[in-house]
């Protein structure tokens, strides 16, 4: 009995550490990287075992997280805002499931997140128009070679011609302009606030929230009796 429960920790153990060894190597992968597919791999299969649990709606917050540290990475490193879709997709999909569990808490964090990625796309859209080097990385130049032509000849040769020699023809990358990326940026903001206002119209305050509305309303009308309760000054 003992050897089977050593055997069976053994294979508890294995059967873990595999998933777990993915996700270290794949902890800081980004959009375009081969290890990138194994890490939203297991994020998707994490969501597919919690999906109708309130863990999902938590799941998917933290994806959206890893979302925006992605894309703000992926843009200072190759420039690219390939990154910023991805957030709003991700945000999309934890704004149907927030949605779908009729989660108000959930719904009002995503909501803060939400302020707090827009907020910051601000200040790197006027850093970029400030000063694009700040924010972006310098172009780099690709230098493709062509063959040097062989001057036609009418004697014929048993070997043939050997050109070793290559003309280096510099070309510039096709990297985005600041301007294309403060569009995109722009873009990001947009739809970013109809995720926001989306998640305000159809799901109705939390608990808390209409505690605080409440007590506000309660605190106004207190304010105003006792303004309409001071003597008045001839």
């Amino acid at each position: 009995m003992r050897k089977f429960f050593n055997w069976f920790l053994s294979a508890f153990a294995i059967l873990f550490a595999i998933p777990s060894f993915f996700i270290l190597i794949s902890w800081n992968a980004l959009p375009g990287e081969t290890l990138y597919g194994v890490k939203t791999g297991l994020e998707d299969l994490a969501l597919a075992v919690t999906i109708r649990t309130p863990i999902a709606s938590a799941f998917s917050l933290n994806f959206t997280e890893r979302r925006f540290d992605e894309a703000n990475r992926l843009l200072s490193k190759k420039g690219s805002t390939v990154g910023y879709t991805l957030l709003v997709a991700e945000a999309r999909e934890t704004q149907t499931i927030i949605v779908d569990q009729q989660d108000s808490q959930k719904a009002q964090e995503l909501v803060t997140k939400i302020e707090e990625y827009q907020a910051r796309i601000e200040e790197k859209k006027l850093a970029i128009a400030v000063q694009p080097t700040a924010i972006l990385p310098p172009q780099k130049e690709i230098v493709t070679t062509v063959p040097t032509p062989t001057p036609p000849t009418s004697v014929q040769t048993t070997a043939p011609v050997v050109t070793g020699d290559k003309t280096p023809i510099p070309s510039p990358t096709p990297a985005p302009s600041a301007e294309t990326v403060i569009e995109d940026l722009e873009e990001t903001n947009q739809e970013l606030e109809q995720i926001k206002e989306e998640l305000k119209r159809d799901l109705p305050p939390s608990a808390s929230e209409k505690a605080g509305e409440e007590e506000g309303e309660k605190r106004r009308e207190e304010e105003e009796r006792h303004e309409k309760d001071k003597p008045r000054k001839d």
